[in-house]
């Protein structure tokens, strides 16, 4: 699916969005005098990022951003164990707004913007904003609006927060990627929340929050779209029987399947593969 992205209307600050596809990744260039704020949407984002000894990878999810001051370009790519489709903000402040802001408040120890950079902060506040302002920019709200939020951003990043951390450590990407990548590995089978929170080497409660903070989705929505995205993929590109796909895809019976079949996608999984396919 082609990138999407909101046109600027702004001038105070830049949203847009866009979207990663299955397959590939995108490269992004931060704009010169630009600090851009990059926060994932929709899914897990990966970002590959260089330094002086190479390139390195982190995996953003919600909460998370990465802070970019108009370097090197970074690659951004769907994880192998992720949901087909990765939706990003990126925001975008003038470093000379940040300047000026730190010249008129001596509070402010940061001098250089350069040590704001980093390809992964834990930062609430900002992830929440990006949804805001694209909903913002979408209704064609004003330039007022934009100014107070740019305001807003820059005393955020600029003011030092030792609170920006999540209240329950545990659930971290590397194994938010592992319980993913056993839902993917064990998909034909029954899978119970005691499964995926061992997987996570957490408690059932603990797991069941941290996974809908990190997510958006509880465990058993999550492995239910998986289900269906991977049913989607096998309509489209095998020749196996309904009935074949729905028990791959891990639904004990066709009745089953093709209820939360068209409860997801409005149509049964014969009326998928006959749209999707070809005359």
């Amino acid at each position: 699916m082609a990138n999407s992205r909101s046109a600027p209307l702004w001038n105070s600050l830049t949203i847009e969005r866009r979207y990663i596809p299955a397959q590939g990744r995108m490269t992004y260039q931060p704009p010169q005098g630009w600090f851009t704020i990059v926060a994932p949407l929709r899914g897990l984002c990966q970002v590959e990022y260089p330094d002086a000894s190479g390139w390195h990878q982190t995996t953003l999810v919600s909460g998370d951003t990465s802070r970019l001051v108009g370097k090197s370009a970074v690659r951004l790519r769907r994880p192998p164990s992720g949901m087909q489709r990765v939706e990003v903000a990126f925001i975008a402040l003038p470093t000379q707004q940040l300047r000026c802001y730190a010249d008129e408040h001596p509070e402010v120890t940061v001098r250089d913007l350069s040590t704001l950079e980093a390809p992964r902060v834990f930062d609430p506040v900002a992830a929440a904003m990006a949804p805001a302002l694209l909903r913002a920019q979408d209704a064609g709200v004003s330039e007022h609006y934009a100014f107070s939020a740019a305001h807003y951003l820059t005393a955020h990043l600029l003011h030092p927060h030792h609170d920006l951390q999540p209240d329950t450590p545990g659930l971290n990407p590397e194994r938010l990627l592992a319980v993913v990548d056993y839902m993917r590995k064990h998909l034909a089978t029954r899978i119970t929340l005691e499964d995926m929170a061992k997987e996570a080497l957490l408690s059932r409660y603990h797991f069941i929050r941290q996974f809908a903070a990190a997510t958006g989705k509880t465990p058993v929505q999550y492995l239910t779209e998986l289900r269906v995205e991977t049913a989607c993929r096998l309509l489209t590109t095998s020749n196996e029987l309904i009935s074949q796909v729905g028990s791959r895809c891990g639904f004990p019976n066709p009745e089953s399947f093709a209820r939360v079949f068209r409860k997801h996608l409005g149509c049964s999984p014969l009326q998928y593969r006959h749209r999707s396919r070809p005359e």
